[in-house]
């Protein structure tokens, strides 16, 4: 029960924390930006000097959201701007991992595509990212990944469906 308290309060000062930000920024034109950055930057096709840029205005971004405004100050579970405003913090920390962990791994993986590095890299890269919550950014490891019983292949996009006539065209 102790444990539970402890953590019961720690929430409800964070909440409490978040009730009193009357800064400029509005939070929902911040998650605009954060869509429009990761749509523009981080996803299928890569490029390194894009993902450095993002990750940089993905810092600004983490604190410029210390001079939010909550647009709705009631307490309780039904107050939406203070929840979104927790959630948007919480987005910004996992598109710094989502960019940190891209900007590392110079290959090309399953749909994800770098131009500088086209080619998968299984003796480097070959392994799981373990993601880890620091301050400071993410911390970012790696673990092997098992492969006694299912062999890495190499995926395929560009290969055209052949129909089969006997099978009703499938």
């Amino acid at each position: 029960a102790e444990c539970f308290e402890r953590e019961k309060r720690r929430q409800e000062e964070s909440f409490s924390a978040i009730y009193r930000m009357d800064g400029p920024e509005n939070p929902f034109r911040m998650a605009h930006e954060l869509g429009e950055l990761m749509t523009e930057n981080v996803t299928v096709v890569r490029y390194n000097d894009r993902l450095r840029a993002a990750d940089q205005k993905l810092q600004d971004l983490q604190d410029r959201w210390k001079s939010l405004g909550v647009l709705d100050t009631s307490r309780g579970s039904a107050n939406q701007s203070a929840q979104f405003v927790r959630q948007l913090r919480h987005m910004l920390d996992l598109a710094r991992v989502i960019t940190v962990g891209a900007l590392l791994r110079d290959e090309s993986r399953g749909a994800h595509y770098k131009p500088e590095f086209p080619e998968r890299n299984d003796e480097k890269y070959l392994k799981t990212t373990i993601a880890e919550y620091s301050p400071s950014g993410p911390k970012i490891t790696y673990e092997e990944v098992d492969i006694q019983f299912i062999k890495p292949r190499q995926r395929v996009y560009n290969v055209e469906k052949h129909l089969d006539p006997q099978n009703g065209g499938n």
